[in-house]
Order: structure tokens, then C-alpha cells, then sequence
């Protein structure tokens, strides 16, 4: 009886781990290239090893090593081309963008800053972009390495899982925008062409994300969200494909999202142009009261 218990329970968790690794988004892992010149083929070798360990363990991708594959830099097309040869939804590759070694008088800080770029089989003209720092320290420059190293890749696996997830609708096609200045100083900003976009900012979306507009498996529109509000965004289109008709209920991607965001979401700068101008109308009636209080002596 305990036997066929025991049997049943891993049978159970065998069906529920097979049925989550194929909810998996399936990506091969086409390596690094480095713009540091750190230390060649081993360190590159490092990053790629925390790279696929980290995606791996988001519970979103499941990832083919594929290095050697083909050769970076590659376009579009040329790596889409892997993701179909190795039967995968897409495949991913990184870059190490900087890496910089600080000697103080105590523990050297390592500081290292990379690039990955997630490539989908479905829509391989759009690229969907992160980027991640990462800083360790340690009484041995190695193991400050290792530390930095891990902690871009764990950020890059954590914001690619995040971003591939994204997905809203248009709510308006295109039309002329107009955004009122929240602060005096400010000037109100005008736009061309605009879309509403359904993704706001419960999303986790910044200003200064950049989206792509899908029909089917096409991209026929990029742009940029310029501003970020609540049940909704507006886009400032940048390009649309020749032909191509922007229609309420198209398939919208976010494709980055920035570290900082030039603006803050319209709910809270119009709070915080309150709380100045409150703030600036109480220390007015503060002064006037005083050059009264002055004037009746």
C-alpha cells in the first residue's frame, strides 16, 4: 500500500514538472560578446555560465546552450535561423558592455554592466532589450568577479522574464497628443502621431519604454511611451510600416524598458506639483503674515 502511494506521488510530480517545462518559453543561448577586453575567451566562458544558470532558474525559459552556434554579432534573421534549426521559440544572446576594477585600500570592487538581447521565432524582426549592473566585492578579485557577475545575470534573467510577458492592446489608433505641463516651468510637449496603449502603470512600464505594435506574427509599428498614467499609456510612434494601419485591438510588446525614467507616471508628478505648490502657498501666507504682523507695528 505505501509503495503504491509513494509510486502515484512521483508519478504525480513527474506529470506537473513536465507540464510546467513545457509552459517554458524554449531559447537558445547563442553566447557573449565582450567590449571590455577584461580577460578573453574564460571570462566571457563565466558570464555565459551565469547567464544560462539564471534564465533557467526564472521558471520561464528553459534554455538550450547553444555557444559556438553562430557567430556575434548576427542579425535578426541570422539568429532566428538557430531558434528554427534547434526547434526553440527564440534564442537569446548578451554583451558585456563594461567592466571596471576599483582597488581602494581595502577589498577590490568589481563593476560590470551587460547587455542581452531575446530574439522570438513568432516575431523575429523585434528585439526585446535589458541591461544590468552588477558589483561585488572581495578580498580576492576573482571572487569579486564571480559576485558582480552573478548579480547582472540574475538581473537580466529576472527583466527578460518580466518583459516577455508584456503584453497590451492598442486603445486608440493614431492621432495628434497634446501633454499639459504639470510643473509651471514646464512646456507643454506635442506629438504627431500617438496611440493609447492598454499597459500602464500597474505594469511596471517607464516613460521611455520603447513598444512595438503586432498584427499577426508583423511588427507594423515602434514607438515610445512618453507618458505613463492610470488604465493607460500614450505612445509617440516613431516609425509605421509603409502601408501598415495601426487598428484598435493590435497585439502592443514592450521591448525595454529603461533603468530610470526621464518622467515619473502623471498620477504621482501631478501629486508631487501639489505638494510644492501647497508647500509654496503655505510658506507665502507664513511671509505675508509676518510683513503684516510688521507693517501694524
Amino acid at each position: 500500500m505505501v509503495l503504491r502511494v509513494w509510486l502515484a506521488f512521483t508519478f504525480l510530480i513527474f506529470v506537473v514538472a513536465k507540464a510546467a517545462s513545457q509552459n517554458n518559453i524554449s531559447v537558445a543561448f547563442l553566447g557573449v560578446t565582450d567590449k571590455s577586453g577584461y580577460a578573453g575567451a574564460v571570462f566571457k566562458s563565466q558570464v555565459g555560465d551565469a547567464i544560462l544558470s539564471a534564465l533557467n532558474g526564472t521558471n520561464v525559459f528553459s534554455v538550450r546552450d547553444a555557444r559556438e552556434k553562430i557567430e556575434l554579432p548576427a542579425d535578426n534573421q541570422a539568429i532566428a535561423k538557430v531558434a528554427e534549426e534547434l526547434k526553440t521559440h527564440g534564442a537569446v544572446h548578451a554583451k558585456v558592455q563594461s567592466l571596471t576594477v576599483i582597488k581602494p585600500k581595502r577589498d577590490p570592487i568589481v563593476k560590470i554592466v551587460l547587455e542581452a538581447e531575446l530574439i522570438l521565432l513568432k516575431v523575429p524582426q523585434v528585439a526585446f532589450k535589458v541591461k544590468a549592473e552588477g558589483e561585488g566585492n572581495d578580498p580576492a578579485e576573482g571572487k569579486a568577479l564571480t559576485k558582480a557577475i552573478e548579480k547582472a545575470a540574475s538581473e537580466i534573467a529576472q527583466q527578460l522574464s518580466e518583459i516577455v510577458a508584456l503584453k497590451g492592446q492598442v486603445l486608440l489608433p493614431p492621432t495628434y497628443s497634446i501633454i499639459p505641463a504639470t510643473h509651471y516651468k514646464d512646456r507643454d510637449q506635442i506629438y504627431g502621431r500617438t496611440v493609447r496603449i492598454s499597459l500602464d502603470m500597474k505594469s511596471g512600464i517607464k516613460v521611455g519604454s520603447e513598444i512595438a505594435i503586432l498584427q499577426g506574427d508583423k511588427m507594423i509599428a515602434e514607438g515610445e511611451i512618453v507618458e505613463v498614467d492610470i488604465g493607460s499609456s500614450l505612445v509617440a510612434l516613431r516609425r509605421v510600416m509603409p502601408g501598415a494601419q495601426i487598428r484598435i485591438g493590435d497585439e502592443v510588446r514592450i521591448t525595454s524598458i529603461p533603468h530610470y525614467a526621464r518622467k515619473l507616471p502623471l498620477p504621482i508628478q501631478k501629486e508631487r506639483e501639489y505638494k510644492r505648490v501647497e508647500h509654496d502657498f503655505g510658506w507665502a501666507l507664513f511671509i505675508t503674515g509676518i510683513a503684516i504682523g510688521l507693517i501694524g507695528e
